[in-house]
């Protein structure tokens, strides 16, 4: 039985991609090691959305190919970066043994059998599902990919070129593996996609994803359904309701605006009213927590541009906020753009905008000190005589808000709830108390 070892780079979306991936090997017969050092074959999951993300997935490929070298690894690149190269994947990189984009991951067993690699199609898109997802972490969080592809355009994106057109799934499809996924112990649920607000609309003529969220809000097993990557002109009267009727569906919106300058959103082919948007949400969900993305240095944007994005971000609609230097790839409407930024420009502004965004965010945290809250434990750490716990609320999502940390002297049980007092801010980690 030969044992393949599957690295992932990139977002949530090919997290779920290559637990998908590990299903599809584990019905074929192959057997799942999370160690390079003691597998036979090696496939990689890259992403290219933006240039670090490709050269972080062309210089992991060149570190595995190294090991290959070595040993009889027979090694596989799978997902954006295979799509996007296409027949350059060969060229630049001739001792791989195969590879797919992202419509195909079903073809890799074919390629690891047969091994005609020169003959696999690269369809973009796809949903990749097998009969049994693999799961790749025993934390008691997992995200649930409700749609493929994009059907928006905006100008600094290739996601569109590399997964097709919006493709949703079913609702029944996503509550059936929401219902295994629960079942298994998941405790959160996380909703992503390219566009999750646009959820249902190839498929059932209407933007369906308050009608999702309430079969979902119903599984009794899932105390926390999360949604990420709203879009923000597919926000609807029906979706905001939701969020009152069901106490499982987290207070909590990741809903990126990549800027507010009517200028930028034009040249970003983006909604040019996302600023009533967003003040529509927090009339109509006061309580609601709002975590965004910004893109600075795009070309175009001047310091005025700047100065207006943080006026808006200073009226605190967002608790949270990434910023993202923009990268201009080459696939890309925007990089035929006039007025291109230099690094230097577009770093400082990041670090000028995420400033201000810090003492907003300080500033709210400071009203909810010493709350009690639910926490969700994700690992607990004996260090000498006391135990490090790291949790999280629901105002966080995981990787990206920051933490709530407790020590004590008890251990608490990974993936259970526990009452907590929130007590002090460290960075964007909160220190908290049973």
């Amino acid at each position: 039985m030969q044992k393949v070892a599957v690295i992932v780079l990139g977002c949530p979306k090919n997290i779920v991609e290559a637990e998908y991936l590990l299903g599809i090997l584990n019905d074929k017969g192959f057997k799942i090691t999370n160690s390079v050092a003691d597998a036979d074959i090696a496939i990689i999951h890259t992403c290219s959305f933006i240039k670090k993300a490709q050269k972080e997935s062309e210089n992991t490929i060149r570190n595995i190919l190294n090991v290959k070298k070595k040993t009889n690894l027979l090694v596989y690149v799978s997902g954006c970066l295979s799509q996007m190269l296409q027949d350059k994947m060969l060229k630049l990189f001739p001792d791989i043994d195969g590879f797919v984009g992202t419509g195909t991951l079903q073809k890799i067993p074919e390629l690891i059998l047969n091994k005609n690699f020169d003959k696999i199609f690269l369809p973009p898109g796809g949903f990749n599902n097998s009969k049994h997802r693999v799961l790749s972490s025993n934390i008691p969080s997992t995200y649930l990919k409700i749609a493929e592809g994009c059907q928006h355009r905006c100008s600094f994106c290739i996601i569109p070129s590399l997964r097709g057109n919006y493709e949703s799934r079913t609702i029944e499809s996503l509550v059936n593996e929401a219902k295994a996924l629960s079942d298994h112990g998941v405790k959160e649920l996380i909703l992503i996609a390219q566009d999750t607000t646009g959820y249902g609309k190839d498929i059932y003529g209407i933007f369906a994803l308050d009608k999702l969220l309430a079969k979902l809000a119903k599984l009794s097993n899932l105390k926390w359904i999360r949604l990420l990557y709203a879009y923000p002109s597919s926000v609807t009267s029906n979706l905001l309701d939701v969020f009152n009727e069901y106490k499982n569906i987290c207070n909590y919106i990741d809903i990126p605006i990549q800027h507010i300058s009517r200028n930028i959103l034009s040249s970003m082919k983006r909604p040019l009213n996302t600023g009533k948007i967003i003040e529509k949400i927090k009339t109509k969900l006061p309580e609601i927590v709002l975590r965004t993305s910004v893109i600075t240095g795009f070309p175009g944007e001047t310091k005025e541009d700047v100065r207006e994005l943080i006026s808006f971000l200073n009226k605190g609609f967002f608790q949270y906020i990434g910023v993202f230097e923009y990268s201009n790839q080459n696939e890309a409407e925007s990089s035929k753009l006039k007025g291109q930024i230099k690094n230097d420009i577009a770093k400082g502004r990041k670090i000028e905008i995420e400033k201000a965004q810090y003492e907003i965010f300080k500033s709210k945290i400071a009203k909810i000190l010493y709350d009690k809250i639910d926490v969700l434990v994700e690992s607990c750490v004996k260090e000498a005589d006391k135990y490090r716990i790291k949790a999280r609320s629901y105002f966080q999502s995981p990787e990206i808000d920051g933490n709530i940390t407790l020590t004590q002297d008890k251990s608490l049980q990974v993936g259970n709830f526990y009452n907590s007092t929130l007590m002090s801010l460290k960075g964007y980690d909160i220190n908290a108390k049973l």
